[in-house]
């Protein structure tokens, strides 16, 4: 069973190109880290490495241009989401999934040892 968890970790599956802003930069900055990096999910670090939270192009569409908000005038903090959830990363997909469930999120960031070293997406578990 040990082998069949392993063959199904989290880190077989997960992106290992992680994507940051600050939290005080505006979203015109996270739109352009994300367009430039062909992501649609940017972690939000408070410093240079706390991740403190999530947007996804998902947030920027419905919550400032589907309401006609001007993302010149808002920080990433004020749209990101959080605290971000995280799991191990040789924990299997079925717990990343239930993990989404339980949390209603889409991303999970993957840690080992303590240290963040990728990001799971709800896609990367329907490609499996």
């Amino acid at each position: 069973m040990d082998q069949f968890k392993t063959l199904l970790a989290v880190k077989k599956m997960m992106s290992t190109n992680i994507f940051t802003a600050d939290s005080n930069v505006s979203i015109i900055n996270v739109a352009e880290e994300m367009s430039s990096n062909k992501t649609d999910c940017i972690l939000i670090v408070d410093g240079k490495t706390d991740v403190v939270g999530v947007i996804t192009e998902g947030d920027i569409v419905r919550k400032i241009v589907a309401k006609g908000l001007n993302p010149s005038n808002i920080l990433a903090k004020e749209l990101m989401s959080g605290p971000i959830i995280e799991i191990k990363s040789d924990e299997s997909i079925f717990d990343a999934k239930k993990i989404m469930g339980q949390h209603n999120v889409h991303h999970l960031i993957v840690k080992e040892d303590g240290k963040l070293v990728g990001i799971i997406a709800a896609r990367d578990l329907v490609k499996s």
